[in-house]
């Protein structure tokens, strides 16, 4: 049997691990440790380790009992640091205010700026962020590597090359469809397979497969559940992210309204909407400073034209689809059951 949260605690210790060395500041001036801090602080501060746990899932789909964990637990560990400058540059493009409950590391880096305008502090905080989004993909990098052999680099990292490339287009369509008012479905299904079906589940998985060393069969069986896995996670966050409890989430309702994000939701709601809805969509979705009441009729609307019982049919069926590729004969019964457990989690969460 898989233990999904020994796995977890496992990867934490890793990277509480790396933030303790002494070394990690060697040869860097004074001021670095805010930027080791509040890095620290966000990395081991919540997320739920989904790539972390299916990159070692993916490893054990094709060595079930490998000699030694360790170069195991630092690729997975690696791929939670890049998350999180991913993460962090997100949340600036974004303009988001709060991440995982609190404050996002471009609001934290303004805040420890003293003695200029807002404006000034905004700034700081905007460029500070990237730049210690930058040091984290840096670390991601030597978590991945400081422990893998050569021949498992040579598989792993052109993996981890596609990966990056998957996520980079999906955040640039993200950010290129936001506000344009389209009802284009097709863009809004690329944006997931993109930003999500590949980067969240599909890759972490063949990242860990290529490193244990995978045949074609399992990569095949890992790919067809990891893709629809993918897009009812997105789904899911989807909706959460305007029906889902802030409390919870960690994120306001107004951040997807805000940004006029171009989700499924959206693409469908336009598409279903009545000349009346069309307009209050249009009027609403993108709105800078929409409020929590204007959500609500956003909510509505996606009620009323079907979209939410669209949206919860679609994770159904990916989920069962998901559910299907776990029968192949290649997959080890004990790294089934830990993927159906993930892919049961990642459609009924409730964050």
């Amino acid at each position: 049997m898989v233990d999904l949260d020994e796995i977890r605690a496992e990867v934490d210790s890793a990277l509480a691990g790396f933030f303790d060395r002494t070394t990690l500041a060697g040869g860097v001036e004074p001021h670095s440790d805010d930027m080791i801090e509040v890095i620290e602080g966000f990395v081991l501060t919540g997320g739920k380790r989904i790539r972390p746990v299916l990159c070692i899932l993916g490893w054990l789909a094709a060595d079930p009992r490998p000699r030694c964990r360790a170069p195991l637990i630092g690729l997975a560990a690696g791929l939670e640091m890049f998350h999180a400058a991913i993460l962090i540059h997100d949340d600036v493009v974004d303009r988001s205010a709060t991440r995982r409950g609190r404050p996002t590391v471009h609001r934290v880096m303004a805040g420890l700026r003293s003695g200029g305008s807002p404006q000034d502090d905004e700034w700081f905080g905007n460029c500070a962020a990237i730049v210690l989004g930058d040091l984290a993909l840096a670390w991601a990098d030597k978590l991945t590597c400081q422990q893998l052999s050569a021949e498992q680099l040579g598989r792993v990292l052109p993996q981890i090359a596609q990966m990056r490339h998957e996520v980079t287009i999906g955040q640039f369509l993200d950010l290129h469809s936001a506000g344009a008012g389209s009802s284009d479905a097709d863009l809004a299904e690329m944006i997931i397979r993109y930003k999500t079906a590949y980067y969240t589940v599909y890759r972490p998985l063949s990242i860990g497969a290529a490193a244990g060393d995978a045949s074609r069969e399992v990569t095949r069986a890992l790919h067809h559940y990891g893709m629809p896995v993918g897009k009812a996670f997105q789904l899911r966050d989807d909706l959460l992210g305007l029906f889902g409890d802030p409390q919870v989430t960690g994120k306001p309702i107004t951040d997807d309204a805000t940004a006029g994000k171009h989700t499924a939701l959206i693409a469908h709601a336009r598409t279903a909407a009545s000349p009346s809805q069309a307009v209050k969509l249009a009027q609403l979705w993108g709105k800078p400073d929409i409020t929590e009441s204007e959500v609500d009729v956003v909510r509505d609307i996606l009620s009323a034209t079907g979209t939410v019982r669209t949206a919860e049919h679609l994770i159904a069926e990916h989920h069962r689809a998901a559910l299907a590729a776990l029968d192949s004969p290649h997959l080890p019964t004990e790294v089934a059951d830990a993927l159906r457990t993930v892919a049961d989690r990642a459609v009924e969460r409730d964050r």
